[in-house]
């Protein structure tokens, strides 16, 4: 892992100067096979950019780079000032939010626009409720989509065949 974690690192510094981040120092940690970059700098907020679009563009480009170098390179996540980790917590909280709203009124709720990372969170933080479902709709020319919670619909079908004739009906007389 070093060697992949030496070339990501010398790819997001070139990423990084060509964005004219002159003060931007990384820190490199291996986690769960992922290789996580955090970029200090005191320009985060243009590094971030509006919804996250700069800092997930410096995230593909530092992927597709490190994936034409190396057949088998780790994927890589890029964060400043612990952004993502942010993120994560209050999408979670929101979706907490939602959950209880759905059970409590049976009402559907529709999440903010989300790109594919944040949906799939959405739909891991729910996948053990089984009242509730989970889907994504309405895409955005950019990828985003929103996720839906509801309420599954609880009651069985009801049965289309006749009880088999050998096994007695529970409102019949002794025979």
């Amino acid at each position: 892992m070093p060697d992949y974690i030496e070339s990501a690192q010398a790819i997001l510094e070139d990423i990084l100067r060509l964005l004219e981040f002159q003060d931007a120092r990384l820190e490199a940690a291996e986690k769960d096979g992922q290789i996580e970059f955090q970029i200090l700098t005191a320009d985060a907020g243009r590094l971030i950019g509006r919804t996250a679009q700069t800092l997930d563009a410096v995230q593909f480009l530092l992927n597709r780079m490190l994936s034409r170098k190396y057949e088998d390179s780790p994927y890589c996540v890029v964060d400043t000032e612990q952004y993502r980790a942010r993120r994560r917590e209050k999408l979670l909280a929101d979706t907490q939010e939602a959950l209880e709203h759905v059970r409590r009124t049976g009402q559907s709720w529709r999440m903010p626009l989300l790109n594919a990372m944040d949906r799939r969170l959405v739909h891991q933080a729910l996948k053990d409720c089984p009242d509730i479902e989970t889907y994504s709709e309405d895409e955005e020319p950019d990828g985003r989509k929103r996720v839906v919670i509801a309420l599954v619909d609880m009651e069985p079908a009801p049965s289309e065949e006749p009880p088999p004739a050998d096994e007695p009906v529970a409102d019949a007389p002794p025979a």
